[in-house]
């Protein structure tokens, strides 16, 4: 680590300087020393390193953290923003260093206040780390700390011992504690590991104990059955197992007869909906059979739709042009001709007379202008000389209310200063008191309390006497009642105690355990029966609808191929159909009548018409065939279509049967799956255990839980006792106590009170003597002795003496200046009288001038108030108006010929227009009256209204209703299929093996059926797990034994191994380790010692991290460092920086050393050899600062930086 440049900008009393080290003739010293006069700032420069580097300083960090005012500020008294220059609003500190990466970095540190103002607050400051040359940031606010302790390999404190050894601080390595040393040198060797270590096997033993102590309770849970009890369990597990056997058979019998009854409840619901589903599809096609007749018409109407819409259209631009000629042939254009004609006359008269008025006002306005600049001179006068007068008259009734004041004031003056001096000389006894008030008050105030408190004394102390006398009494009758009631409670402790052994050799939480596991065991244990027989009867159920689906799947196939097949049948035979009746209609009949050669259809448009004439019996015929076919093939597809909606009805029931099933058979797998996994993983000792067994452990557990309980009532009842006893001789301890104490504070109080009253006696004899010496003959100490003036009337009168003295110096004054004032006022209020009359003169005669010049102004325009420019524009206005009329009323003569003509061309283009579609409508109404013919021909009721309401059906409505219908009419097939199918099963499910019983009667047997399995499952279960858990206890208590050895074993290694290295910090590791590093220190340090010293050696205490000094003058003695004398001290501190500087350059290379102080303790001598220890360190490549006044120093050191003081509280530097 290396500082390249350091820069100081408004900190302390240096203003801005900047120290560059890579320049001359700083770039070529390896030694230098900063120099200057005491407070001149040279600190601040180590004071900066620190600011810019860690954000404090050396002399801050030992400041306590109390709150000052700071310019405003409230701030601690060690925040480093107290170094911000006063009348400055920032300052900063900024230093270029080399890191331990050979990279250039700049660490800076900013104070400022708000608003960049003086008298702002004081920001946060800023602290940045930048990269150099590039200046990249790298770290900001709180993180550019932990960045600069990384790029430098030390911390702030390590820093201060390490690099820059600053003032107050150049022996903090030497008489550092020894924990501070360990922390430095782990640091610069880098052997942290050692603490990690001590962690580590303080952890590791912790980690040991933990498991040790784990396994030993975990032990004491292992619980097993003896051989009696182990037999009676297998037997009674046997028994059990039969009983679940007999139980399961009951229930399959009975769960198989309640499916019959719960399967017919399902075929009747769906019987239910398949009938709701038939009336629905039948309501849906009733409610909808108008809406598809409207449909079909609608279809047959779109024929029809153009001629319609061109009609209206035509019809509606008719009525527009209708319109259009009526309001064009109402036009008059003459009129409107000859009335703009007019105005444009007139307008052109009213131009003529303006222009005419223009020429004969220029003369009229010129000579106006003049006479406005004549005025506006001799305002200006009046104006300058009523201000004048303003001003002046102002100035004089200041003056003579001055005068008035100051002669008030004079008389007022007087007469306090007379009432003053009357009073003080009635009262001249008082003036002794009122030189020294503070000191006679307080002996008066002290010789009354002491008489006061005498008197309280000797009234306390009969009191105290008579409370004394009876403590006593109550005392020695408290003391009897405590051993009373300790005899009593060590009697029931006793009985108590003897119940409690037994009630601790009775495990309740083992039986309760125990007692549960049974109840448990037997509820599983029937459980697990019941779901294996429900899912025999299931499986067995779904062995055979498997094989009907099967079935059922193979009809579905050839089903749906018939199906299909009759479906293509049917709309082959439609589509033919619909062909041959398209061309026999009678509407396409009726319209190739009226077709004619070469002449466009009404339907498509075409002027070829190749069916015109092929008209002929046989077409009748085909289409007679063709209606045969289709409904053969409409029969065949209805009945294929009604055999597969059937057969989807049946093989729907079977396959939600299926899914019932399978559904049932999963849940009772799953749950007797979950019964066997908690069986197994809660195995013990009952699981063996037949039924018997199992009833005989758990009235035997049931007794002794009695028993534990009765004792238990028992233990309560005794510790209730007890505690009853415990609280009163708690109390009576308590009263005991309280005597006692308050026997002691009566005695000790007498003994106070007697010590004061004779303390009070002597001050009272002393204080009276001396006053009375004083003020034997004074009216106020005789009343005050004798209690006839308080102390408080006797303040109040030497208060108002001195105030009275007060007023009469005040008075005096006030004579003095007022007097004075009187004196130099009089001359200048006649000086100002004398002004104020010579201005008014003056205004009289400028006012007269100007009341001339006005009235010649206004009789220029007949007595009008106009100005020139107004008069002229006004005139230029009316001008401009008159020529803007006439050119609108030629521009509105001209519209009005060209609109006239404009009009006549388009009531032609409108009649024209008229007349083409008039005759256009004709051809479609003729058109449409035709078509409505054929329609009312197929539809007697229909009406033009109604062909109206169909023709706004889109054909997509249309298209709609029709695609409705046919799903409806499906819907209404499939829904009739459907009751049918269901029906027929409900009927073949009520004639097939109905039970003899009830369905209500098989569900309470089966309920009770249940409830047996249940508690057989339960004492199984119970049986089989306390067998179970005999045998795993058993096992594992085999291995347990060892595991424990070993352990045993292994704590005993880590506590051996914690007792010598280990503790929650590493500290007792790393202080061992470091003891060893401080060896190789202290042999760096007698290194430089020896040239520095030849006298002294440093040495380590035994084995510990204390240093002891070496005298080799006194035959080698050792002694501590701090018997050493200020100058011996800061050769030793320096030996121990070099040193440390040698040492720390195996992992922090530290090539800057500065030095703050402590060669002023040196004699000429010794200054000497010091510097040439220093002198040596340049040959290392390290660069060594001196702070120091010491003038030998100066004259040695060739390169210095001097710092200046400077008026004004500020410093300049200077590298010489």
């Amino acid at each position: 680590m290396k500082i390249t440049a350091v820069r100081i900008y408004n900190l302390a009393s240096i203003v801005d300087a900047e120290i560059d080290f890579t320049k001359a003739p700083l770039k070529d010293a390896g030694l230098f020393a900063i120099t200057g006069d005491t407070g001149a700032g040279k600190s601040t420069f180590l004071d900066a390193i620190c600011l810019a580097l860690y954000t404090k300083t050396a002399r801050l960090r030992g400041d306590k953290g109390n709150l000052i005012e700071f310019n405003g500020d409230s701030i601690k008294l060690n925040d480093a923003r107290n170094l911000l220059r006063r009348g400055t609003w920032e300052g900063y500190a900024e230093v270029d260093f080399l890191g331990q990466d050979k990279q250039l970095y700049r660490a800076r540190y900013t104070i400022s206040r708000t608003h960049k103002k003086v008298t702002g607050k004081l920001k946060v400051a800023e602290h940045t780390l930048v990269t150099l040359p590039d200046e990249i940031l790298i770290a900001d606010k709180s993180h550019t700390i932990k960045e600069v302790e990384s790029k430098i390999g030390l911390n702030f404190e390590q820093f201060s011992r390490a690099v820059l050894l600053a003032q107050h601080e150049f022996a903090a390595f030497l008489k550092a504690t020894g924990d501070e040393r360990a922390q430095l040198l782990e640091c610069l060797t880098g052997t942290d590991k050692f603490s990690r270590i001590g962690v580590r096997i303080f952890e590791r033993h912790k980690e040991q104990v933990a498991k040790l102590e784990a396994l030993k309770a975990g032990l004491q849970s292992y619980t097993l059955l003896t051989s009696d009890e182990l037999e009676l369990q297998q037997t009674k597990l046997t028994d059990l197992k039969a009983q679940t056997e007999d139980t399961k058979k009951e229930l399959t019998k009975t769960e198989k007869a309640l499916n019959w009854y719960q399967q017919a409840t399902v075929l009747e619901q769906n019987l239910l909906q398949a009938q709701q589903t038939q009336q629905q599809a039948s309501s849906a096609l009733e409610s909808i059979t108008s809406q598809s007749e409207q449909a079909k018409q609608a279809k047959q109407a779109l024929e029809i739709k153009d001629n319609r819409s061109r009609f209206t259209l035509l019809t509606d631009q008719n009525t527009a042009q209708n319109q259009q000629i009526s309001s064009l042939k109402s036009v008059d254009h003459l009129e409107v001709i000859n009335e703009r004609n007019t105005a444009l006359v007139k307008h052109t008269e009213l131009l003529n007379n303006a222009n005419e008025q223009k020429q004969n006002a220029a003369p009229v306005i010129a000579k106006a202008r003049e006479l406005d600049s004549n005025i506006a001179l001799q305002d200006q006068a009046v104006k300058g000389t009523e201000s004048q007068i303003t001003k002046e008259q102002s100035q004089f009734d200041d003056l003579k209310q001055q005068l008035k004041q100051s002669n008030n004031e004079l008389e007022l003056a007087n007469t306090d200063s007379t009432k003053s001096q009357q009073w003080l000389n009635e009262h001249a006894q008082l003036h002794v008191l009122a030189k020294d008030w503070s000191y006679y008050q307080q002996s008066f105030n002290t010789y009354l309390n002491a008489q006061q408190q005498l008197t309280a004394n000797l009234t306390q102390s009969q009191t105290l006497n008579s409370e004394l006398a009876n403590q006593n009494e109550r005392l020695n009758t408290q003391n009897n009642k405590v051993q009373q009631c300790e005899v009593a409670l060590s009697g029931e402790q006793s009985t108590l105690q003897a119940l409690n052994t037994q009630l601790n050799e009775f495990n309740a939480e083992y039986c309760d355990a125990q007692l549960k596991s049974i109840d448990y065991l037997k509820e599983q244990r029937e459980r697990y029966g019941q779901f294996n027989a429900e899912l025999k009867q299931s499986t067995q159920r779904q062995q055979v609808l498997n094989q009907q689906l099967n079935e059922s799947q193979q009809a579905h196939v050839l089903l749906n191929q018939h199906l299909i097949t009759s479906e293509q049948a049917l709309k082959g035979n439609e589509y033919a159909l619909n062909q041959a009746r398209l061309r026999a209609s009678e509407n396409v009949e009726h319209l190739r009548t009226e077709l004619r050669p070469n002449e466009p259809c009404l339907v498509c448009g075409a002027t070829e018409h190749p069916y015109a004439a092929n008209q002929n019996q046989q077409l009748n015929n085909l289409i007679t065939d063709f209606e045969n076919a289709f409904n053969a093939a409409k029969k065949q597809f209805d009945h294929a279509q009604s055999e597969l909606h059937k057969h989807q009805t049946q093989h729907a029931v079977l396959t939600a049967e299926h899914g019932q099933l399978e559904q049932v058979i999963q849940t009772a797998k799953a749950k007797q799956l979950d019964i066997k996994n908690t069986m197994q993983g809660a195995r013990s000792e009952l699981n063996d255990l037949t039924p018997d067994q199992l009833e005989v452990t758990y009235n035997q557990l049931t007794q002794q839980k009695a028993q534990y309980f009765e004792q238990q009532k028992r233990q309560r009842t005794l510790q209730t006792k007890v505690n009853e006893l415990q609280v009163a001789l708690k109390a009576e301890q308590q009263a005991q106590q309280q005597l006692s104490n308050k026997h002691l504070e009566l005695t000790h109080n007498q003994n106070q009170l007697t010590s004061k009253h004779s303390e009070l006696s002597a001050q009272i004899n002393e204080l009276g003597t001396t006053l009375n010496n004083q003020f034997e003959n004074s009216g106020f100490w005789q009343q005050l002795q004798a209690n006839t003036l308080e102390l408080t009337e006797l303040n109040e009168q030497v208060t108002q003496y001195q105030q009275t003295q007060t007023q009469l110096e005040q008075s005096q004054k006030r004579q003095d200046t007022a007097s004075e004032q009187i004196k130099q006022l009089t001359p200048l209020v006649s000086k100002s009288e004398q002004s104020l009359k010579a201005l008014n003169e003056e205004l009289v005669k400028a006012k007269a001038l100007l009341d001339a010049v006005k009235s010649e102004r206004l009789a220029l325009f007949n007595n009008e108030q106009i100005s020139a420019d107004d008069y002229q524009a006004k005139i230029i206005s009316e001008q401009e108006q008159s020529q803007t009329q006439v050119q609108a009323s030629q521009k509105g003569y001209d519209d009005a010929i060209k609109q006239r003509d404009e009009h006549a061309i388009t009531l032609k283009n409108v009649e024209q227009r008229l007349l083409e579609n008039s005759q256009e409508l004709a051809t479609l109404e003729a058109r449409y009256n035709q078509w409505f013919t054929d329609f009312k021909a197929q539809y007697s009721n229909a009406t033009h209204e109604q062909v109206k309401i169909l023709l706004t059906l889109s054909s997509e409505t249309i298209k709609a209703h029709l695609n409705q219908h046919e799903q409806l009419t499906q819907a209404l097939t499939d829904a009739n299929a459907a009751l049918k199918q269901q029906q027929l099963t409900l009927e073949k499910h009520n004639s097939s093996d109905k039970p003899t019983q009830s369905a209500e009667a098989l569900s309470t047997q089966l309920s009770s059926l249940n409830e047996q399995q249940t508690q057989l499952q339960n004492s199984l279960l119970a049986t089989n797990t306390a067998i179970e858990q005999h045998n795993q206890n058993a096992k594992a208590l085999e291995g347990k034994q060892a595991e424990l050895t070993t352990l045993k074993t292994q704590v005993e290694q880590w506590h051996l191994l914690n007792k010598v290295l280990g503790d929650a910090t590493g500290k007792t590791m790393r202080n061992l380790a470091q003891t060893q590093t401080l060896k190789i220190l202290l042999h760096y340090a007698n290194s430089h010692l020896k040239t520095l010293n030849k006298r002294y050696e440093l040495t380590a205490i035994a084995q510990t991290l204390d240093i002891a000094i070496i005298d080799r003058d006194m035959a080698d003695e050792q002694r501590s460092v701090n018997t050493l004398s200020g100058g011996e001290s800061f050769l030793v501190s320096l030996a121990l920086a070099l040193g440390l500087a040698s040492l720390s350059s195996n992992k922090v290379q530290i090539n800057s050393l500065f030095i703050d102080e402590g060669f002023g303790t040196l004699d000429s001598e010794t200054l000497s050899i010091a510097m040439d220890a220093l002198d040596s360190l340049q040959a290392q490549g390290r660069k060594v600062g001196v702070i120091s006044h010491v003038s030998e120093m100066s004259e040695r050191v060739a390169t210095q930086v001097h710092v200046s003081k400077r008026p004004g509280g500020y410093s300049t530097v200077e590298v010489l």
